[in-house]
């Protein structure tokens, strides 16, 4: 392993641990971190390692270097929750169901949306791109023998995606991406229902047509209409 990517993974697993300490609050907003030597003892790395760190907690919107008095805990109100890490710290922390439920209202509201706009502004190779994806999740659910979660988490990812740039709103295509992406991770939990997952499939192409007839008012319904059924059967 060269230095530079073995540089990169210290300074990724330390960003992440303390910014699971922070967001479980064995950081409290307002408490100061410790200090850089502190931080290098605890971790076993450079000083470098633990500045690059605090460098990304900063952009996070977790924490704030601050003069003489150093580097201080971040309200939860300034934490920058459309960071995808953020995402998927916030799901790991024991906050896992309550979470989700919040993200998937902000997805229902997000993609519904995006999917409206699809219908109207989708080039002939994004309908096509959609239709793709569609397909690919139907074979997969068909199949009896070759079915795999992970495999269609990646379709899955892919047809919701795709609606998503077909909407020609940049803005809107990132937030979503950034939700889904914190999402697709804590689905690896999921319990694997196979039954659950080809029960939704028609909604999918529900979506799909009437992006394809270019029926924004249609595609919408049927998108509030998708996320209907993934609110059945989140869990309780």
């Amino acid at each position: 392993m060269n230095t530079h990517a073995m540089h990169r993974k210290l300074y990724e697993h330390v960003e992440e641990a303390i910014g699971l300490r922070i967001i479980k609050g064995d950081y409290r907003p307002g408490e100061t971190l410790p200090n850089e030597e502190a931080l290098c003892t605890a971790f076993g790395v450079s000083r470098g390692v633990i500045r690059e760190a605090v460098k990304v907690l900063h952009k996070k919107g977790l924490v704030r270097p601050r003069p003489k008095i150093g580097t201080q805990i971040q309200p939860r109100t300034r934490w920058n929750l459309f960071d995808a890490d953020v995402l998927v710290w916030k799901l790991a922390a024991g906050e896992q169901l309550q979470f989700l439920s919040k993200v998937t209202e902000v997805r229902t509201m997000i993609e519904s949306e995006a999917a409206r706009l699809s219908a109207g502004r989708a080039t002939t190779a994004e309908i096509d791109t959609i239709r793709k994806c569609c397909r690919q999740l139907e074979a997969l659910l068909a199949s009896e023998t070759g079915f795999r979660y992970e495999t269609y988490l990646k379709y899955d990812m892919a047809f919701h995606t795709a609606v998503l740039e077909a909407s020609h709103n940049e803005l809107l295509a990132q937030i979503g991406r950034t939700m889904r992406q914190a999402v697709q991770i804590a689905r690896q939990a999921d319990v694997r229902d196979i039954h659950a997952l080809r029960e939704s499939q028609p909604f999918h192409r529900a979506v799909m047509e009437a992006i394809a007839q270019q029926d924004p008012q249609r595609a919408y319904a049927a998108s509030r209409d998708l996320f209907a059924q993934v609110w059945r059967h989140l869990p309780r």
